[in-house]
């Protein structure tokens, strides 16, 4: 699946939406996002509804994920919703940094010692795992760590504070200050982060 149809596919996961507002969210033109849509309906990921305009106007399509994923993206944003609510946005973050904790006691051990290009790959095929889809390349002189789906895309697209601390994470595996040159949350293909 290409990365802008993923990223309609997550979008609708956490809520319904039109094709207008698809493609003003993901500066994309309504054409593009029209032809992803038609991709997705084709494969039954998701749906769409005719609704009727309030007063004049023509009716319109209201689009939704039914895959199987849809439910779960949306019970997370509303459970990160709640924790917002009640504890503020410093308490959403401290729940993601209590699990960047336990995911730093699992992965250290395995990376201590070495060599730089080694921990990445480890770092790379853990979230391989996760449902990143997460290689280490080489161009252009330099070293990255790249990832070609989000898992967490509906939730990172409303809430940055999962990609910051996504960033932190992987500089406290690694042992250093590497620089994120892009992220999937953002519009972009990928999220790339440069480690030299």
């Amino acid at each position: 699946m290409s990365p802008s149809r993923e990223r309609i596919l997550e979008r609708l996961r956490a809520a319904p939406a039109t094709l207008k507002e698809l493609a003003q969210e993901m500066g994309l033109s309504r054409v593009a996002v029209y032809r992803h849509l038609s991709e997705l309906l084709a494969r039954g990921l998701i749906q769409a509804e005719v609704k009727r305009c309030p007063g004049k106007g023509r009716p319109y399509k209201v689009y939704r994920a039914r895959d199987p994923e849809a439910p779960y993206a949306r019970l997370c944003l509303e459970v990160v919703a709640h924790l917002e609510a009640l504890f503020g946005p410093e308490g959403v973050a401290r729940v993601l940094e209590k699990r960047n904790e336990e995911v730093c006691k699992t992965l250290s051990p395995e990376l201590t010692g070495l060599p730089l290009r080694e921990k990445a790959e480890r770092l790379a095929r853990y979230l391989q795992a996760e449902g990143y889809e997460a290689e280490v390349v080489e161009e252009e002189g330099g070293l990255y760590l790249i990832q070609h789906r989000c898992p967490k895309l509906a939730l990172a697209g409303r809430y940055e504070v999962f990609c910051e601390l996504e960033l932190s994470l992987y500089r406290e595996l690694l042992g250093l200050e590497l620089r994120r040159e892009s992220r999937i949350a953002g519009g972009q293909a990928t999220c790339r982060y440069r480690l030299t």
